[in-house]
């Protein structure tokens, strides 16, 4: 069951983060976009969440996560549908998001669902051994 997510959901959500993460972000991060962000989470307990921002009728995804022993069941899926349909209802049009260029599942992932590739932010990621670039991405909604 896919519902919005509430302050109280903000612990689990740093928890999943952390799972799936390099550097994952604090339940006080998770809640902080509770507050101003589009949140959309997967199941009681909590097993995957989507955080989108978005102003006027464009979009970005900041962040998608599912507990690793929830992966690969469609939960991803259904998260972003459920924020697809959302933000068409809200008027927008544009989808952006970024990608560590090492994450091939997320890739594959985002290819799959319509999105395409429109740019390259060099060393943006920090990982243990050094830093790697950011894909960007792009979907047209309407």
């Amino acid at each position: 069951m896919s519902r919005a997510l509430h302050a109280k959901d903000a612990e689990r959500m740093a928890q999943i983060h952390a799972a799936s993460f390099f550097k994952g972000w604090d339940a006080q991060d998770m809640h902080a976009h509770i507050q101003k962000d589009l949140c959309f989470g997967h199941g009681r307990p909590l097993q995957g969440f989507i955080i989108v921002s978005h102003a006027a009728d464009q979009a970005e995804i900041l962040t998608l996560a599912v507990e690793p022993q929830s992966r690969r069941q469609g939960l991803a899926r259904k998260l972003l549908d459920i924020v697809e349909t959302e933000l068409s209802d809200l008027g927008v049009d544009t989808l952006f998001l970024e990608v560590a260029e090492d994450n091939d599942p997320a890739i594959t992932f985002y290819k799959q669902g319509g999105f395409v590739p429109i740019g390259k932010r060099p060393a943006y990621y920090k990982r243990e051994k050094g830093r790697v670039a950011a894909l960007t991405f792009r979907k047209g909604l309407s």
